[in-house]
């Protein structure tokens, strides 16, 4: 099994956030999924533990917003700002659900609630 012999050989890591504090990931491909439910202060601790020959992909969905201490103002969009335009930094959005259709409708239709009532 493929899996199987990339645990084994340690070439693969999941880990909770609480156990990333005090490393350095060298050489490393780092996945940070849901990172819409981030605070801005647990985004960067993850982002500044990236060492030499790193990279990092921050999965988010901003209509998937459930965190309530962060609200509108999670650490990826912060980091997307701060880092706009810089050359060791990119961004792209997808407009697309790859999700089922009725995800995507539910989507749209949480979408419209959190924009509230227009006037």
């Amino acid at each position: 099994n493929v899996m199987e012999e990339v645990l084994a050989r340690g070439m693969l890591e999941v880990l909770p956030l609480t156990h990333i504090r005090g490393r350095s990931l060298h050489d490393s491909f780092v996945i940070v999924d849901e990172a819409q439910s981030l605070e801005r202060n647990v985004l960067l601790t993850v982002l500044s533990r990236l060492g030499a020959g790193s990279r990092v992909v921050l999965t988010h969905d901003v209509a998937q917003r459930d965190n309530l201490r962060v609200g509108r103002h999670d650490g990826v969009a912060a980091v997307i700002e701060k880092l706009k335009g810089h050359p060791l930094f990119a961004h792209i959005t997808l407009l697309r659900s790859e999700r089922s259709p009725i995800a995507a409708l539910v989507t749209d239709m949480l979408e419209e609630i959190s924009r509230g009532p227009l006037p």
